[in-house]
């Protein structure tokens, strides 16, 4: 079986969520002997990852098992005429195509010359089509969907979605047809140790960790964080670590400026790699106050360092609750200030069980070594 995956950032870039979920998919389904290729721009590689990877634009390189294509690009990431062309001349030759998201134009491109090659292939909006996702720019994207890619989309096979929240949004954009596959964010957990009682009890701090855009909620964590407890406050700072939207960040730091404890609210920038992982191991709780998430990769990741996760309900991490690892509040300052003051306050032995069972539950569910055979065999189905 040779798999081709499309999309606009891949591993080592840390721009998004897909770089790592996508990696670890094609990493492991290589070593199941599935012939895995894939094809991407270069957006969000730094020097440090060329160069430590050995990476060279417009060819190809072998990334941990996985034959990967980085594209250059001309004045933005829509203008890469090395990629299209690549896509152009070699769809043809893989027995299914995965494409990753659902209005960026490469993938229309790669699903229009898979039509014109009756190739195999699924989309994977990526929460592109919930709602709270289509407020920024709403009639632009409606439009292109109904004048041009429901007809360009038509012909996959199927479309995979990363939950039943996300299952939920998609459906209302297709025909009654169209078949839809689940399929989690599994994580590699090889890297990731269970942390020791003397570390989980030396946790401190509350931590959110993504890219900071409106839609993420991050206003109501600092009001949240304001409303706290002074003895809690003067005992866990609130870090924010990320970059993007300019605007809302500076909107949040003149938030933050605005309170007494305006020192004890941090922008950390950018985490990646062996700092990322000690920013989870280290903190004592994780809060995601999204409007929008058809996954949150970020919730799997800090729970596989034992530190629990407080998520909005407009996640999908309903299960947070059930398998005491988490809270799944409404999206609200004063829900986020009580849920962040329970976990804050729990006795040594709840806490314990908390971390405890954060670690657990990823490594049950959703473990990519073991999960594996599961995505190999959605994609059997459809050759």
């Amino acid at each position: 079986m040779k798999i081709l995956y499309i999309l606009g950032s891949y591993y080592p870039a840390q721009s998004g969520g897909p770089n790592n979920t996508i990696h670890w998919q094609a990493k492991y389904l290589s070593k199941e002997d599935v012939d895995v290729y894939v094809a991407s721009l270069k957006t969000g590689l730094s020097k440090d990852n060329i160069n430590n990877y050995n990476i060279e634009l417009n060819s190809k390189n072998k990334i941990e098992g996985v034959n990967v294509y980085y594209f250059n690009y001309l004045i933005n990431r829509y203008l890469s005429l090395k990629f299209y062309y690549w896509l152009f001349s070699n769809i043809k030759k893989f027995d299914f195509v995965q494409l990753t998201s659902y209005f960026f134009p490469v993938t229309w491109f790669g699903a229009l010359i898979c039509n014109i090659h009756n190739v195999p292939f699924s989309v994977a909006p990526r929460g592109e089509l919930e709602d709270n996702a289509l407020k920024y720019r709403r009639t632009v994207k409606l439009a292109l969907h109904r004048i041009i890619l429901k007809t360009i989309y038509k012909r996959a096979k199927f479309i995979l979605v990363t939950s039943d929240q996300e299952l939920k949004f998609s459906r209302q954009y297709f025909n009654n047809k169209m078949v839809f596959e689940l399929i989690p964010n599994y994580i590699e957990l090889s890297i990731n140790r269970e942390l020791s009682k003397t570390d989980v009890l030396n946790k401190k701090n509350i931590i959110f960790l993504g890219r900071l855009h409106p839609k993420k909620g991050i206003d109501n964590l600092i009001e949240a964080y304001f409303s706290l407890d002074e003895v809690i406050i003067n005992n866990h700072l609130l870090l924010i670590a990320g970059t993007g939207n300019f605007n809302y960040l500076s909107y949040l730091k003149k938030l933050a400026s605005n309170s007494k404890y305006s020192n004890r609210v941090v922008f950390v920038g950018h985490k990646q790699g062996i700092e990322k992982e000690e920013f989870y191991k280290k903190s004592k709780v994780f809060v995601l106050p999204s409007y929008s998430e058809n996954f949150g990769n970020v919730v799997l990741e800090s729970l596989s360092f034992s530190t629990p996760v407080i998520s909005s309900k407009y996640t999908p991490w309903k299960n947070l609750e059930s398998n005491r690892c988490g809270l799944w509040i409404d999206n609200n300052p004063n829900e986020i200030m009580k849920a962040m003051t329970r976990i804050l306050t729990m006795k040594e032995s709840d806490y314990m069980e908390y971390s405890t069972n954060s670690h657990k539950y990823v490594q049950d569910r959703f473990d990519i070594s073991r999960k594996i055979l599961n995505v190999i065999n959605v994609y059997k189905k459809y050759l």
